[in-house]
């Protein structure tokens, strides 16, 4: 039944990402080192680890606090796997303003962008492979170009566009990620979601639809992807914040869980949007 399709969709995807990610972890991690394991000490987002073991393909997690903290994604996609099934035990009674609360696949596949955002995000930390690497940037981009994509649904009625625009932008950048520096691609695909979301706001005459509600939630999303930002470079290799010996790293504990924040706020914000 639709009511319980993302929960389902939600086991079912934690099944097959985190079950096979933990047959790596005891078993090892086959193929070539990233290239950020030559360029410093802490030339992998801070973390220490043994570097004999990522040549080797050794079992294990090379960096237990940057890749472990991405299982806060299980409680955001959790959270918005909840809301959709919510919604939709409502659905009888009121009719959905927007493609968030109806019982088409949209819903579903942004709680699966928010759940491998977390969850592919380990397997470049667990391993510092180049292809664990591959797996990091593309869990990227299946959630970034899901903003431009539900973005351009919300001005033009039709699923057709929506996953074609979204489809395409997620292999286009997984292509682009082969050579140019994943925050270059994650900007792009921002600076696309802010050029429709302003578009959305000049055609309907009102910024945020003129709703405290959705110009909180949506303030208060930005807001906690840029404190993670600031964190994500303040514990980049060399930055103040890096001390590759220590528990502390913001770039697990703070970076990935307020990106995880900020997508479930999002999604609050599109729950209370209308269409354009």
């Amino acid at each position: 039944m639709p009511i319980y399709r993302g929960f389902i969709v939600w086991a079912l995807a934690i099944a097959l990402i985190l079950g096979t990610f933990l047959l790596f972890v005891n078993f090892g991690w086959p193929g070539q080192a990233s290239d950020c394991i030559y360029k410093s000490p802490d030339g992998c987002f801070c973390e220490a680890f043994d570097p004999a073991e990522v040549t080797s393909g050794a079992p294990g997690v090379r960096q237990p606090v940057n890749t472990w903290f991405n299982l806060y994604s299980l409680l955001s996609s959790f959270i918005v796997a909840f809301s959709v099934y919510a919604d939709r035990n409502q659905l009888a009674r009121n009719p959905p303003p927007n493609q968030m609360r109806s019982h088409s696949w949209i819903p579903e596949l942004y709680i699966f962008a928010v759940l491998f955002l977390g969850l592919g995000s380990m397997w470049f930390h667990a391993s510092l492979t180049q292809w664990g690497n591959l797996i990091d940037g593309i869990s990227m981009y299946v959630f970034a170009a899901f903003l431009g994509a539900y973005s351009l649904r919300r001005i033009w009625d039709s699923d057709s566009a929506f996953w074609i625009s979204y489809l395409s932008g997620v292999v286009l950048f997984s292509i682009l990620h082969l050579y140019l520096p994943s925050f270059i691609n994650i900007i792009i695909l921002v600076l696309a979601y802010f050029a429709l979301e302003i578009y959305i706001w000049i055609r309907t005459g009102k910024v945020m639809q003129g709703k405290a509600k959705t110009a909180w939630l949506w303030s208060l999303s930005i807001l906690s992807i840029l404190i993670a930002t600031f964190f994500w470079w303040a514990s980049h290799s060399g930055n103040f914040l890096c001390d590759p010996d220590s528990f502390f790293q913001p770039h697990g504990l703070i970076w990935h869980p307020l990106a995880g924040v900020s997508a479930v706020l999002t999604y609050f914000y599109w729950r209370e949007a209308e269409d354009v």
